[in-house]
């Protein structure tokens, strides 16, 4: 985290994040790839369309990172926190997201490759999604991995995020607040027409998303602002999680529902610090831990999948579809969180900390000797 402060409820969010995307991709892989149709009862009629609104979660990283750049331009402006560098939260982002993030997409070429794709044809997809520029040059998701099209438009909000954050010098709460919440909601008219016309340079740009980060700025202040007083949890907030979770997954994909979405994710995310049974959950060890990874295991669930499903595919020989789709959880599941796990291990973890480059550069300047 920028802020240099760990919030295990933020990657307890993370986990339910992470989780949906995950068998979201996993009922993709079960509906098209298994070489025969499989059937749906009408009985998982419901179970099915909550799985398929999973590719939600993105939507839900969204409003977590608006929550974590938000705070330390609030903590500077409202709470007379350590200033921030610019310069060295732009490095920060740089050192801590770019290695993992070009070492999966070198993994995902070398796979295709493998494969038989020609790495011609890949080249420039490739040099597209390192900058982060994919979407904008070709109007598409890579076909190298197209889940990292999210990426591009979170590190166009990395560059907002310390512009956006000078709202934070409005002194009246009020007015601040009520300010971020017509931003919200203008930015939800806007994605209306964005994610309307996926040609336009619009759709592949943060402006169709600003919305869901904005409403991590104003989860951040009203939130940060709690903290500096005593915390106040009622089993209200529990409600408002029970009933509002299977809200996110439920709304019927139309428009509308991606425009307006951000109204139903703030509550959920004010229930997790202030709900009692919620707050524990969201801080459960396992939960948090898992959701700590996120990063991992989204750069590389993908490859995963597409390599161990060929063969967990002869699994789903059954007429239930859950007991099929319970398989293909359970296998691709370990998978990941095996592999995901070795990548975040070796790869992401070195990058969290902040001095990895010098420390880099030391054993190469000792490896190479005064010459």
């Amino acid at each position: 985290m920028t802020s240099g402060s760990w919030i295990p409820q933020i990657d307890g969010l993370r986990f339910v994040a992470i989780a949906s995307v995950l068998l979201f991709h996993i009922l993709g892989q079960l509906e098209v790839r298994t070489g025969h149709p499989i059937a749906v009862q009408p009985r998982y009629s419901l179970l099915t369309r909550l799985l398929g609104n999973g590719d939600r979660g993105v939507l839900l990283f969204f409003v977590i990172s608006g929550f974590i750049l938000a705070r330390p331009f609030l903590r500077q402006h409202r709470f007379q926190g350590k200033p921030v560098d610019v310069g060295r939260y732009y490095l920060r982002r740089v050192t801590r997201l770019e290695p993992p993030y070009i070492v999966a997409l070198l993994l995902y070429t070398a796979a295709f490759v493998a494969y038989g794709v020609p790495l011609a044809i890949l080249l420039p997809h490739l040099a597209a999604s390192v900058f982060y520029l994919h979407g904008l040059i070709y109007r598409a998701m890579s076909p190298i991995d197209f889940v990292v099209w999210s990426l591009e438009i979170e590190i166009q909000f990395y560059l907002l995020a310390p512009l956006l954050g000078t709202v934070y010098l409005l002194r009246n709460t009020v007015f601040r607040r009520s300010l971020l919440a017509a931003l919200i909601l203008a930015g939800g008219a806007f994605s209306l027409y964005s994610n309307s016309h996926e040609t336009a340079v619009w759709h592949w740009t943060v402006l169709g998303y600003l919305h869901y980060f904005l409403t991590g700025f104003l989860l951040a202040d009203i939130i940060e602002g709690h903290q500096q007083q005593q915390p106040f949890r009622s089993i209200a907030w529990d409600a408002v999680s029970l009933a509002g979770w299977p809200v996110v997954f439920l709304l019927p994909r139309v428009l509308g529902t991606l425009a307006w979405l951000p109204l139903v994710i703030f509550p959920l995310y004010l229930a997790a610090f202030y709900g009692p049974a919620s707050n524990r959950f969201f801080r459960t060890p396992f939960v948090a831990l898992a959701g700590g990874m996120c990063y991992s295991l989204y750069l590389m669930h993908m490859l995963i999948i597409s390599v161990v499903f060929k063969a967990t595919k002869h699994l789903a020989i059954f007429n239930d579809f859950l007991l099929n789709y319970a398989l293909q959880v359970a296998t691709l599941g370990v998978s990941i969180a095996l592999f995901g796990t070795l990548y975040f291990v070796l790869i992401e973890r070195p990058c969290m900390d902040p001095q990895w480059p010098a420390k880099a550069w030391r054993r190469i300047h000792r490896a190479v000797g005064p010459s």
